[in-house]
């Protein structure tokens, strides 16, 4: 697939190096307002000099593609994807989708009007370990999941637009764990609740750490704590997890997936294909092998879901309830921590 590429900063650079060398696709065109940028990232990828442009424009007037990778801040998502969309371009779109859920619905309807896919590079869902978790739950190993606890920590020297967000952690990164909840947990909240905070040692102007709640109608309930300033210990990008349900638990951490049976035990200690029995009746669960993970593994799905005329697994339609948990946690540390009915929520934004 030929790729157009918009945004070289800071993560869109190492974007180029994913698309020049995943054998999924050719990056054909590189485009960034800032020429110096513009010029460093193609020397690095080999993308020629007549095959740069400062405007998406441009590209399109001398470049043939099929598609668009938008890398640019979520504020430019909008103007940037409409403006491929119009011109028959699919497009895979940097998360967050956009800053609201109004402007992120209006990219997907102009997909769905043109005929083209977007997909939001949700990039931690084509990871091992929450591929392995999201077998174990579609299998049945877990039951009806009652209680989720998610933890995240790290403290990444971000500056530039991450910097200046209102709340970096939740929008920026807590994105990706509120996906897990949908994508890989398939639970959807119907309430949430927020609080966040900065230590004194923040170097985030916005708040780059919080505390969140959420709930569903028939009483699944899911607490997540997170920080991007955290002191050590830290935890994996991925976060770490304990998902409990009526027949079994998980426990998600450093790459490890732990299942603990509550019934049966020895039926599942004896029996269950694909885990390593350690001590008290603790199963570890071998990691699913995946060919293509992170960044290459939403891209070799982006592609092979155009090629098969279906939508790709974080399609931009489905990408809107995460954004959603997102903007409605946001606007609950906004009240005070006040408790969001979601539903309501998405819906008093989506057509905004």
């Amino acid at each position: 697939m030929r790729v157009i590429q918009i945004g070289l900063g800071f993560w869109g650079g190492g974007w180029a190096g994913v698309i020049a060398n995943s054998p999924w696709t050719e990056l054909v065109a590189l485009v960034d307002f800032d020429e110096k940028t513009l010029n460093a990232v193609g020397e690095s990828v080999g993308v020629p000099q007549n095959r740069r442009f400062t405007s998406l424009s441009d590209a399109l007037k001398n470049v043939e593609a099929d598609a668009a990778l938008v890398v640019v801040p979520p504020q430019a998502h909008e103007a940037v994807a409409i403006e491929a969309l119009e011109a028959g371009l699919h497009c895979m779109i940097e998360k967050p989708f956009a800053p609201t859920l109004s402007s992120s619905n209006k990219i997907v309807e102009k997909a769905e009007e043109v005929g083209r896919y977007v997909m939001i590079t949700q990039s931690f869902r084509f990871r091992r370990g929450p591929r392995t978790v999201k077998r174990l739950i579609e299998e049945g190993a877990v039951g009806k999941i009652e209680t989720i606890y998610g933890r995240f920590r790290k403290a990444p020297p971000f500056s530039g637009f991450r910097a200046e967000m209102e709340e970096p952690l939740i929008v920026d990164m807590a994105i990706h764990h509120f996906d897990y909840i949908r994508g890989i947990f398939g639970v959807e909240p119907d309430w949430v609740r927020a609080r966040s905070y900065n230590p004194s040692w923040t170097w985030f102007n916005g708040n780059a750490s919080a505390f969140v709640e959420f709930e569903t109608n028939d009483g699944t309930m899911i607490s997540y704590t997170g920080s991007w300033v955290s002191r050590r210990p830290h935890t994996t990008w991925d976060g770490a997890w304990e998902i409990h349900g009526t027949h079994a638990s998980i426990l998600w951490d450093e790459n490890r997936v732990l299942l603990y049976p509550h019934g049966n035990v020895i039926g599942e200690t004896v029996f269950r294909p694909r885990t390593l029995e350690i001590s008290d009746d603790i199963l570890e669960v071998s990691l699913e092998t995946v060919e293509e993970e992170e960044r290459l593994g939403t891209v070799k799905e982006f592609v092979t879901a155009v090629q098969a005329d279906r939508l790709p697994e974080t399609h931009g339609k489905d990408n809107l309830r995460s954004l959603g948990l997102v903007l409605a946690a946001v606007e609950s540390t906004k009240q005070g921590g006040e408790r969001i009915d979601f539903n309501a929520f998405y819906n008093n934004h989506i057509k905004l």
